[in-house]
């Protein structure tokens, strides 16, 4: 066999190998994440052309301003009934198109209070209008549970045919990047039909026209709107400042009882209004603007009564007020704005083409040039992509370029191969990996089995030092050289004590694991006391260099057990012996919970299992950010520590807060009067204050 024949058909493996690689179900939600990448993209490089804001949709929102305003201030939003009437009548009157409820209102307050007629503003609010249906409603499904509003309000409103759906769809990244446009319901009768949702009922009644479903999707105002027969709204966000035009709820309040109706005209005149919240917490998403996200109220009109400085400064955050995502929709309907994104076909055929071009630029070109050419290429292709999703069409562009880089990598490591692979010497390499006594079973393996690729139960500790990078800011390089050695090498000699392997260190953090590369069957005590130990050395350590001046925080550690893929993955030129699974992952996140926690240890029920010893207390059942089932975690503590009064009055209020007590609050305030130092006791009295219930914890943040 000739080379250029060897080369060609290399060539050609690869790049079928990489495309298929790209394109397989665990990574189509790159996909999701090339609209992400491309809205920051366009935002830093592509907004300077684009025509003037002119947002057809304005939101009306109550904030945390209006929560704390009289008359709202420290009253549920179901006692707002005559103030939200009141701005409602005034927004119609000056000359809105349709009103849209993104809140939900399914109790009435005259169904509690003396006065029956507590409602009776809204209620003749809704009938005024009701016939000319500028009016909407929303409902919500949650599982296969419908809230609506209150049975009051949706008759007075006009029952079924001014009520639509607030269904926000969900990729599998946990990100919201569309709207569905109709939705399938089920009649009174038992039949089912195609209903618009919220944003679609919306754009249909500001345009006055209906919109029809055909073979192709939806088609409105002449067009279809891309999505297909999915009948899915990809979101177009505009990321400039003031795109959507926010108004405060409690600013309005004031300007109508002022009777400044010439304020409603000027704001509401022709407008799609949305009335949701914009609060801190309370209905926020993550969506495909999150790269983008502006402040809320930033940019947004003078107020009406308000000064401009009593607008909460609100920080920027990745989430978006739910609201936004509608009125977004609304907006990509009406200007025919809505995303187009490729099908199947063309993103294979895109990183098909990306990967030949990635192939044959290593084959003919030197390594640097190749390297050089494949970043032009790289930003000529990024910068076509920007170019077109001005104008709101999608190219893919995360799977190809990665499919121009793996083909690359792939051909590069082919044309330098190193046949000569008895010159690596394991004895040198795992030395810095596992403890001493650990290298000659190793080495005894010439055949390389016990770094093989293999599936294996393992422990997992990860460590990480808080504070560390503000300490780095502030001392010297000399002082960072010490303790950093100090530190990792104090560590390290536990981890090897205990016959652990050191996976990596990053920074100050540790990646621990056992049972790998040999197999031990104490693994998971071994995990635990070893834990102990750093977590006993460190706090002796930290405390020693605070006393020098320089300030560092504790030790934060997670340990988990499972099943995992361990073995050499470094490739031909490297070695990397480490581990991949969700068992790792999420001994990750149990060391970052610790932040939100108080605690310096946390180890989840899956190592505690196959402990013969352990000691501890329960932290709670975590629902991890971007996970279903719940891990059970607990803190590990001493002999000593379990007896303690803290820990009795601890373990009595998790016990009524788990079996959903109600007296577990009162409980858990006693604790935290008279132990007011343990973080888990302050930890879920806050939790059981905030209106949590039970020990489920679900956390937002990983």
């Amino acid at each position: 066999m000739t080379s250029r024949i060897r080369d060609t058909i290399v060539t050609v493996v690869t790049v079928l190998i990489v495309t298929t690689l790209v394109s397989l179900p665990p990574v189509d939600h790159f996909h999701g994440l090339d609209i992400d990448v491309l809205h920051w993209l366009r935002a830093k490089f592509a907004t300077t052309d684009i025509k003037p804001v002119n947002s057809p949709t304005v939101v009306v929102a109550i904030d945390e301003i209006t929560h704390a305003s009289p008359p709202f201030k420290g009253i549920p939003k179901v006692m707002w009934t005559p103030q939200i009437a009141e701005v409602q009548a005034a927004v119609l009157k000056g000359g809105a198109k349709v009103f849209g409820w993104d809140i939900i209102l399914p109790t009435s307050a005259s169904t509690y209070l003396k006065d029956r007629r507590f409602d009776q503003a809204l209620l003749k609010g809704f009938i005024s209008e009701r016939r000319n249906g500028r009016i909407v409603l929303g409902q919500a499904q949650l599982n296969t549970q419908i809230i609506s509003p209150h049975r009051a309000f949706a008759m007075t409103a006009g029952g079924e045919a001014n009520i639509r759906n607030l269904d926000i769809s969900l990729d599998d990244d946990g990100v919201s990047r569309s709207l569905p446009l109709f939705l399938e319901m089920t009649t009174k009768s038992g039949e089912k039909v195609e209903v618009p949702g919220m944003a679609m009922e919306l754009a249909a009644r500001a345009a006055a026209e209906k919109p029809q479903l055909t073979s192709k999707g939806v088609q409105f105002m002449g067009r279809v709107v891309p999505g297909g027969r999915a009948r899915e709204l990809a979101l177009n966000f505009d990321s400039r400042i003031g795109a959507i035009p926010t108004y405060s709820f409690v600013d309005l309040y004031n300007c109508a009882r002022a009777g400044k109706s010439d304020y409603f005209k000027r704001a509401f005149a022709n407008k799609v209004v949305l009335f949701g919240l914009v609060l801190d917490i309370e209905d926020r998403k993550l969506s495909s603007n999150r790269l983008i996200n502006q402040p809320d109220f930033e940019g947004a009109p003078l107020p009406c009564i308000d000064p401009p400085s009593r607008v909460k400064k609100a920080i920027n955050r990745s989430t978006v007020p739910g609201v936004y995502l509608h009125a977004t929709a609304v907006n990509n309907l009406l200007d025919a704005a809505a995303l187009k994104l490729p099908n199947q076909l063309s993103r294979i055929a895109t990183s098909l083409l990306l990967a030949i071009l990635g192939t044959l630029l290593m084959l003919m070109l030197a390594p640097v040039n190749a390297a050089i050419s494949l970043i032009l290429f790289g930003g000529l292709w990024t910068s076509i992509a920007i170019w077109v999703f001005r104008d709101a069409t999608v190219l893919p562009l995360i799977e190809p370029l990665a499919a121009m880089i793996l083909s690359s990598v792939v051909l590069i490591s082919y044309r330098f191969i190193i046949v000569d692979k008895d010159k690596r010497y394991l004895r040198q390499e795992f030395s810095s990996y596992v403890s001493p006594n650990l290298v000659e079973a190793i080495v005894s393996n010439p055949d390389r089995s016990a770094v093989a690729a293999r599936h294996q139960e393992c422990s997992f500790i990860f460590t990480d030092l808080a504070d560390f990078t503000s300490m780095v800011e502030r001392v010297g390089p000399e002082v960072l050289h010490t303790f950093m050695n100090e530190y990792i090498d104090g560590m390290v000699g536990i981890v090897f004590k205990h016959n652990g392997t050191l996976d990596k260190v990053v920074g100050d953090a540790l990646c621990i694991f056992f049972s790998a590369p040999i197999a031990q069957a104490d693994h998971a005590q071994r995990a635990v006391d070893c834990a102990l130990e750093l977590d006993a050395w460190s706090r002796d350590y930290v405390a020693s260099m605070n006393e020098k001046g320089i300030v560092i925080g504790k030790t934060r550690i997670g340990v988990n057990s499972g099943e995992v893929v361990v073995g050499n993955f470094g490739g031909s030129t490297m070695f990397d012996y480490t581990a991949y699974g969700d068992a790792v992952n999420t001994a990750a996140r149990l060391e970052s919970i610790n932040k939100q926690l108080g605690t310096n240890i946390c180890v989840s029920s899956q190592t505690i299992e196959k402990c013969k010893v352990f000691v501890g207390r329960p932290v709670g059942r975590l629902v991890l950010k971007g996970k279903s089932e719940k891990t059970e975690a607990y803190q590990p503590l001493s002999e000593t520590e379990l007896q303690s009064p803290a820990i009795e009055a601890y373990l009595e209020a998790y016990g009524l807060m788990a079996s959903a007590d109600l007296s577990a609050e009162a409980a858990f305030a006693k604790a935290a009067a008279d132990f007011p130092t343990d973080p888990l006791i302050k930890f879920h009295y806050q939790r059981l204050r905030n209106g949590e219930t039970g020990d489920i914890i679900v956390l937002s943040e990983k």
